[in-house]
């Protein structure tokens, strides 16, 4: 499975752009990971390639929601 065919990567690269940030997406084992700068920061943020629960999703979300409001 691609990057682009993950829903969770899709959302997270949505959100991150309608931010105005630049996020960068490496394919790497059984992760994707999503990194972009953020006011001289780098954020790392990793997903899942096959979600083991219907928990994956909401964790992903909540993660990516807490680096983002901490970053501001």
């Amino acid at each position: 499975m691609s990057s682009r065919a993950n829903p969770l990567v899709l959302e997270a690269l949505d959100t991150l752009k309608a931010r105005g940030l630049v996020p960068v997406v490496q394919n790497g084992g059984k992760h994707f990971k999503i990194r972009w700068v953020d006011h001289g920061r780098r954020y790392l943020l990793v997903v899942s390639r096959s979600p083991s629960n219907f928990r994956a999703g909401r964790n992903s979300r909540a993660l990516l929601k807490r680096l983002l409001n901490n970053g501001h």
